[in-house]
Parts: structure tokens; C-alpha cells; sequence
């Protein structure tokens, strides 16, 4: 192995990738922390080369491009040809980055800025904040939180350091990071949950990108944890991309240990399965299953003492699904479903808040002027991560193009990029590292407030290459019906 290093030049308090059995990898790794302040202003002067890191399991095995198709850009097709099973066998099984066009979703032309006022104005949504117009979204922004419409007005009226993005935070009531946050928790009238091309692939999240930028604002590169279709409603992007087996020569802040077949990626202190379901989740979803399985129980009893025909066997049947899911509870040291400290457990401060009627809301009137307590609180009964601002996710590139010398390895990463234009769609699968630059319209089609606005489709990466059964265990599958059944009814009783 040469001597180059993944992480060097970092931000004090990341994660650096050192040779195994060095202390500075022992305390980096472990702690997160600089050994010294003294030693942090020197690796800050001067980049430490070290030797590539040769504990990376790089297992991937999908689709990559060659350096004679990076300059060509990923594949276009018509999603109108496509089968739900040809895009899962196509692109889906392949791990291959595609635009789909022709896409007739038409929310481009219903999602006005007169119909989102309407409709969502009163929402209370999360901002991002970027220092200036030339910093980038992402990793290095700050937050604040704000009524849609007065968000929107500040937007047409011209400004570019806001962006709205609703990806969730906090943990709804069955433990689950929020599958849908405001504002579209009242626009879900409008949105396909299970969008049709993605076959049997099971949801994780939908989400809404909404700013606006005259000259290009940039993500910053980074990789998403889910397959992503990402949809674009208004405005331009260009993705830069790259697959998940350049990561190590992407820097990221986090300390790569392992990257599955299908692009999963995974950081010491956080191991999950290809799929990306870890020990918390496996078991969230049997403590859920518990829960249901006690229901029907419950149930069943009743239709017995009520005397209904059929109601012993019914009993029998609810019995025997109740004893599997204990067992199968007891096998995953099953937690409670409600979420809240880093287990998944609602905190005592957090429950003790809810006793006194806090309604779970994370924009309180005092986030703004002129706002009364009903148009203020979200109302989605979600439990605030409690994010720092000031933390760079492990999934964030350290790469910093003006100072490409400090980052020798990022010459050789073979990239290509994908252009997307108002009414198109891009699949990418989990794991692809992309930096997004966003465009905003011009006054065509009668929208002069000049943003862009997307929405996604986050989905759990599927580990096996099968369109009836992407997933070698129904987890996630479980995980959505409970969902189904306890989360989105509230949430529908919203809109």
C-alpha cells in the first residue's frame, strides 16, 4: 500500500482511517477526537501521509462506469418502456444509476406556488441555512424552522441561503426515523407512497428539496443510505457521481469498514445488514410484532366471549402467532416501539413532556413572528433527533476541491454525472456517492418565483438480484405495514 491517506486534513473531532494498531487510529477511531490541540493545528497545516487502510471489506459488486463512459453520462431511458420488472432486472438488480424520462407523475404542473400556500402554507418545516451563496447545503449548515409560506415568500423574493428539505430528523411513534415529514404530511394526498417501477421495493422515506439558486448551490459529496428516485419538479440538476467502490478515494469523514455487494455502506461504530437493517431495528419491528400479535389476541378473546362463529379457532390461530412473535422478540432483544435516545427508548425528558401535553412538535411559536400555536406545531407526534449542526455525518466527503494535492487519491476515482430537467426522475442505488448542483427555473411556464423543487423516494437497498422477492428477509416489508397500520392514519387525519 502507498503512502496516502483516506482522512487526513479532516475537521477536528472525525473519524481518521490510520493503519490499524497506531494510537492515532486507536483514539481517531474510537473516540472521534484529536489527541491534542497541538497535534490538531499541525495536521491542519500539513496533511499526515499515512498508508491506505487495509481493513476495508470493499465487497461491491455492481455496476460501475468505465472511464470511456464517464464523459458520455448515465444511461436515458423512457420510463413509459419500462416494466416494473425490466427497471428492477435493468437497473435495480444491477445497481446501475438510469434518468428516467417521459415521466407523466405531473406534479411539476400541480405543485404551483398558489396551490402550496394554499394547501401546505401553515406547515411548520426545518431550513437549512448556508453561510453565503457560494457555501454548499449539507454537511457544514445550520437550521432553523419556519412557517412554508414565509419560507416561500423569502424565496421569491429573491433568496438563496434557505433550503428546505424535509428529510426526517425525528422518530415517529412506533420508533422509526419519520417516513414523511411537513410539509408533505399535508400534501400526502398528492404523493404515490409505493411508486409502481419500483416493484416490490419497500419505502423508507419520501422527502421534498426545495430552494433557489440563479448561479448553481451544490449538496456537497456525499452518499445516501437508501435507493433513491428522485423526481424534479422544477428547475435543473446535474449529479456528479461515483460508485460505491471509490469510496476510499472519496475520503468520507466516517471510517470505512465495510461495503456490501449491493453499495451499502458501513462505518466503524455502525454495522447493518445489506439491506441496512441493524440490531435496533430487527428489534423494533418484533417488539411490533408483539404488539399486533397481543391485539389480535385481544380480540379474538372478545369474539369468543361474544360467542361469533369461528371464534375458537381464531383464538387458537392468535395464540400461536403470539407465541412466535415472543420467541422471535426474545431472539432479537426486541425494545419498545417508541423512539427517542440513541436505543430507539423515548427519554425521561421526553416522556415527561408528553404527560404535560407536549404534542411532539419541533417548531414552537417562538421559532417565529406572527405565528399562533396551531399554525406553529407540526402536529405529527414525532420525537426530535436532537442533531448537532456542528457534527459532519460520516457519509460527507472530505474532498476539498481547491486543495486537490491533499487528496492524492481522489485522482484516480472514476466518476460520471447525470443531468436532470423538470419532469424527469434518476434511480440511484444505495451507497452511489453524488454531489448535486441545483439550478433554479427561469419565469417559464408561469412560475416566476425562479426555484427548484424535487421529491424523492427513499427505499431499503435490496440484498438479493429477485423482482418477487428483492429482500432475503420480510423486515422491512413487517416494518411497513406497521407503519400502514399505526402511523399514516394519523398522519391522513392531518391533511
Amino acid at each position: 500500500h502507498g503512502e496516502v491517506d483516506l482522512c487526513a486534513t479532516g475537521a477536528p473531532g472525525t473519524a481518521s482511517c490510520r493503519p490499524r494498531g497506531s494510537f492515532a487510529w486507536t483514539q481517531r477511531c474510537r473516540s472521534g477526537s484529536m489527541q491534542s490541540n497541538k497535534r490538531q493545528r499541525r495536521e491542519e497545516a500539513v496533511p499526515v501521509p499515512v498508508a491506505v487502510p487495509p481493513f476495508v471489506a470493499n465487497e461491491y459488486t455492481g455496476w460501475r462506469c468505465s472511464r470511456e463512459e464517464a464523459a458520455v453520462g448515465v444511461e436515458r431511458v423512457d420510463a413509459s418502456q419500462m416494466t416494473p420488472q425490466s427497471f428492477f432486472e435493468r437497473y435495480v438488480s444491477q445497481r446501475k444509476p438510469v434518468v428516467l424520462t417521459g415521466v407523466s407523475e405531473g406534479l411539476h404542473e400541480k405543485w404551483t406556488d398558489d396551490y402550496l400556500h394554499r394547501t401546505a402554507g401553515d406547515a411548520c418545516v426545518r431550513v437549512e441555512v448556508r453561510p453565503s451563496a457560494t457555501s454548499e447545503f449539507g454537511a457544514h449548515s445550520k437550521h432553523t424552522t419556519m412557517r412554508l409560506d414565509q419560507f416561500m415568500d423569502r424565496l421569491i423574493a429573491g433568496e438563496e441561503l434557505l433550503y428546505l428539505t424535509t428529510e426526517a430528523t425525528r422518530f415517529d411513534a412506533q420508533g422509526r426515523l419519520a417516513v414523511v415529514s411537513s410539509p408533505l404530511t399535508q400534501l400526502l394526498a398528492d404523493i404515490t407512497l409505493r411508486p409502481s417501477l419500483m416493484g416490490k421495493l419497500v419505502p423508507s422515506a419520501v422527502n421534498t428539496w426545495f430552494g433557489r439558486s440563479a448561479h448553481g448551490s451544490s449538496s456537497g459529496l456525499h452518499h445516501d443510505w437508501h435507493d433513491n428516485l428522485y423526481s424534479l419538479l422544477r428547475g435543473r440538476k446535474r449529479f456528479e457521481l461515483y460508485a460505491p467502490c471509490e469510496s476510499e478515494k472519496l475520503y468520507p469523514h466516517g471510517c470505512l469498514v465495510r461495503i456490501h455487494p449491493n453499495g451499502r455502506i458501513c462505518y466503524e461504530g455502525s454495522p447493518s445488514r445489506a439491506d441496512g437493517a441493524d440490531s435496533r431495528d430487527t428489534a423494533r419491528v418484533a417488539a411490533l410484532d408483539v404488539e399486533v400479535a397481543d391485539q389480535e389476541l385481544a380480540a379474538a378473546e372478545a369474539a369468543v366471549a361474544a360467542g361469533e362463529k369461528g371464534a375458537k379457532k381464531r383464538r387458537r390461530a392468535a395464540e400461536t402467532a403470539l407465541d412466535k412473535a415472543m420467541d422471535a422478540s426474545l431472539g432479537s432483544d426486541a425494545i419498545a416501539p417508541s423512539g427517542g435516545d440513541e436505543d430507539g427508548d423515548v427519554s425521561d425528558e421526553e416522556a415527561e413532556g408528553e404527560d404535560d401535553g407536549d404534542d411532539g412538535s419541533f417548531c414552537g411559536k417562538d421559532d417565529f413572528e406572527d405565528s399562533d400555536d396551531e399554525a406553529s406545531a407540526s402536529a405529527d407526534g414525532l420525537e426530535d433527533e436532537g442533531m448537532d449542526d456542528s457534527v459532519v455525518p460520516p457519509h460527507f466527503s472530505r474532498v476539498d476541491k481547491t486543495r486537490l494535492a491533499d487528496f492524492p487519491l481522489y485522482a484516480d476515482a472514476v466518476g460520471t454525472h447525470a443531468d436532470v430537467q423538470a419532469g424527469e426522475m434518476l434511480y440511484l442505488p444505495a451507497g452511489w456517492w453524488h454531489e448535486v448542483t441545483s439550478w433554479s427555473e427561469g419565469s417559464e411556464g408561469g412560475l416566476k418565483s425562479g426555484t427548484h423543487l424535487a421529491l424523492n423516494w427513499w427505499f431499503a437497498p435490496p440484498d438479493t438480484s429477485s423482482f418477487d422477492a428483492p429482500y432475503s428477509s420480510d423486515l422491512w416489508e413487517r416494518d411497513y405495514a406497521h407503519w400502514v397500520r399505526g402511523v399514516l392514519p394519523k398522519l391522513n387525519g392531518l391533511t
